[in-house]
Parts: structure tokens; sequence; C-alpha cells
């Protein structure tokens, strides 16, 4: 059985490894994939990859979360190594695209994916959030790596088979295509929420994202269609917190008024 102490210190670990790679990345390094040197007709603006900035914060709350007591179980029995496997398929996913190797780079792209995959639906299956704690520091971390990893797997698709974004405008058959692809994101953004009982963080990142494309991309077709499905993403965010925050009070309110009249 491996010592729970174990693993919270490779979390760290990963954590600052991840962390100094996705800064370097993102301010240092012109070839990585946050900068536009692959750009895409569905590469969003360059303000959407500041959603990491988010991300490492909270992260960073669960590498310290991690130590209490409450933490024990979900971390040691349910994370376990998954939070290391992501950090070293990331950093491995960085390493080949910033060498031009953008089709190879989907494959530890990929499985990134199937790690915080993994988290995320360990995490929701089998440890639902009891916690304010839990909700911030464990949940919404890897709801929003989850979220902003389907959206990086999308981006890196494009950048592996489609062509490069220049000043002429798009193909018929690339607007098709980057359509679908947005439409794909958006429908993923409302599963977040009418299948996962109301998670809007992933759905969040990929309004986020689709704000982003159509901030980015000139071409009315998919500057529009992103617009479109941002705000469709939006309307679903919106709806559970109305329901919940509103709809709810009102109910709760009416019985009262009744009782006073």
């Amino acid at each position: 059985m491996t010592h729970p102490l174990l693993i919270k210190i490779v979390n760290v670990l990963s954590f600052v490894f991840l962390l100094g790679l996705n800064t370097y990345s993102g301010f240092f390094d012109d070839s990585s994939p946050y900068h536009d040197n692959h750009a895409t007709y569905i590469t969003p603006a360059v303000f959407v990859y500041y959603i990491w900035v988010l991300i490492h914060f909270l992260l960073l709350g669960f590498v310290i979360y991690q130590f209490f007591p409450v933490a024990n179980e979900v971390v040691v029995d349910g994370i376990h190594w998954h939070f290391l496997s992501l950090g070293l398929f990331n950093g491995v996913w960085v390493w080949l695209y910033s060498t031009d190797h953008t089709i190879l780079a989907l494959i530890p792209l990929l499985l990134v994916s199937t790690q915080v995959s993994y988290v995320y639906f360990t995490l929701k299956n089998r440890y639902p959030a009891a916690t304010f704690g839990e909700t911030v520091w464990i949940h919404a971390p890897f709801s929003l790596y989850h979220g902003w990893i389907f959206v990086l797997t999308v981006i890196g698709v494009f950048v592996a088979f489609s062509p490069e974004k220049t000043d002429e405008p798009p193909s018929v058959l690339t607007k098709i295509f980057v359509v679908i692809g947005l439409l794909f994101l958006e429908l993923t953004a409302t599963s977040y929420i009418e299948k996962f009982e109301g998670d809007i963080a992933g759905a969040i990142v990929i309004a986020w994202s689709l704000y982003g494309v159509a901030a980015e991309q000139q071409d009315p077709v998919i500057h529009w269609a992103a617009i479109i499905f941002a705000v469709f993403t939006t309307i679903h965010i919106i709806k559970p917190l109305f329901k919940k925050y509103v709809l709810k009070t009102r109910e709760e309110q009416t019985p009262l008024v009744r009782g006073q009249v």
C-alpha cells in the first residue's frame, strides 16, 4: 500500500513542475501551444489562455488542502497517482508541440485528457463534494481542468490536421469543420450542466473559449457562429443558477407569505 504522505509530496512536486512548465511556456517560449505560431481558424484570442492562472490558483489550494485529514481519502484513494501522470504527459505534449511535432503531440494531449477525465469522473461518482472546501479545492480545479483540456484537444486536432491561418479567407470546407468544432464545444458545455448535475465550471471554460474564438477570428461565418454558440452556452450556465438562487428563494418565501396572511 502506498504511503499517503508520499502521494501528497509527489502531488506538490507535480504542481511545481506544472506551474513552472506552463509559466515558462506562456511567457518565455514563443513556440509553445500558448502562442499563435500554429494559428488556425479555431484558435482563440490570447486572453483565453489566462484561464491557466485560475486553474493553477485552485490547484495550489488543492495541494495545500490535501494535507487536511478530511481530504485524505479522496486524494489517496481517488486521485491517487493521476495528478503526477497528467503533469508528466502535459510536459511531453508541450515539448512535442514546441518542436513542431503537432500530430505526435496529440498522443500525450489525449493521455492528459484521459487522466483528467479519470479524476473528474471519480470525484463526481465516488467522492461528491460534501463541504465548501471540497467544492472549491478538490472538485473545482479538476472541473476547470477537464473543460480546458477538452478545448485544448479540439484546438490540437485543428493544429495537426487543418491548414494554418493566413491572410486569405478560409475555404468552405474549413469553415464547415470549424463550425462543427464549435458546435461540439457548445454541446459538451451543455452536457456538463444537463448530465453532471449543473456542473458549470467546465461549461464556463468552454464559454470563455468560444468568446475568445469570436474575438480572434474575423471570418463572418466563424465569428458569428462562435458568438451564437457562446451565448447559448452562457444561457445554459445561467439557467441552473437562476433555478437555484432565484426560483428556490421565491418558493421558500411563498409559504412564509401565506402563513402571515
